[in-house]
């Protein structure tokens, strides 16, 4: 199977390159991928110079994660699309590890972990080594390891993700609305994890995770009229970060203390600016 790989990228060199050289060495050759560049200025042209051997189609688009992204899908010709980020590399077997898992197994969607290079430490989605299928109401993993195969007319809402109204949780929102309409989703982090650098799990981030949490908060807020919504409000609205911040504080954590307390203001902040802006 032909895959799509599509890699919107602002503010970045190096880590582009360094994403590309992983492809070049990929053990599994049938692939696309797919740039759609936000900058102003040349530099993303100026690295594709050097990789002519790979099968790259170059694209401009405005800012907004999920934007670009759509712009890709439109020009897309792969039978699995995914979501590399622009700041993460692949190791050598991924794409032969997902094909051969699409190839013998009934899912239309495969989720994964993204991990330090160095460590090995999940350092963005949920810290779990569990393998399982993903329902309405558990989407694991993270959008750089978002493998899709026959996507149809869905689409990031692009009022998510980097650039856009809220700040996060796109990957999740495409993933719930594709498993409501009977996309079966499988999670397996022994065959598909990403490496990428440590970001969502610094404690001390606290801009970054009140940023997130916005999105959190609106995704709750666009699903609240269902069952999975509802679960989602009373899990994250009501219990968890709130919960997590007192116990750590108990326990004399005072920095993850203040990382999950200022999480769930975040979360409500998303919820109540959803409403908002979209009544």
């Amino acid at each position: 199977m032909k895959f799509s790989l599509i890699l919107c990228t602002i503010n970045r060199t190096k880590e582009i390159e360094k994403f590309l050289n992983s492809l070049i060495i990929q053990t599994y050759k049938n692939f696309e991928v797919l740039i759609v560049d936000q900058n102003s200025d040349y530099r993303v042209t100026n690295i594709i110079k050097n990789f002519q051997n790979l099968n790259i189609k170059y694209f401009r688009s405005e800012i907004g994660l999920s934007k670009a992204r759509n712009k890709a899908l439109e020009n897309c010709v792969g039978k699995i699309v995914c979501f590399p980020d622009d700041d993460c590399f692949y190791p050598p077997n991924l794409l032969e590890n997902i094909n051969f898992f699409f190839e013998n197994n009934m899912y239309d969607i495969l989720m994964g972990k993204t991990i330090d290079e160095n460590t090995g430490k999940i350092v963005a989605g949920k810290d779990i080594e569990k393998k399982q299928e993903l329902t309405t109401y558990f989407t694991l993993g993270s959008s750089t390891t978002l493998f899709i195969k026959n996507i149809d007319i869905n689409r990031f809402d692009e009022n998510f993700g980097l650039g856009a109204k809220y700040n996060s949780e796109e990957e999740n929102d495409l993933v719930f609305r594709l498993l409501k309409n009977n996309y079966k989703g499988f999670y397996n982090p022994e065959i598909n994890f990403v490496y990428h650098p440590p970001s969502d799990l610094d404690y001390y981030d606290i801009k970054r995770v009140k940023n997130r949490s916005i999105g959190l908060g609106a995704f709750i807020a666009k699903h609240l009229f269902s069952f999975e919504g509802l679960f989602y409000f009373f899990k994250f609205n009501i219990f968890r970060p709130l919960l997590g911040s007192i116990l750590f504080f108990i326990k004399l954590e005072h920095v993850k203390s203040k990382f999950y307390f200022f999480k769930w203001l975040g979360i409500w902040k998303g919820f109540f600016k959803y409403f908002e802006i979209e009544k």
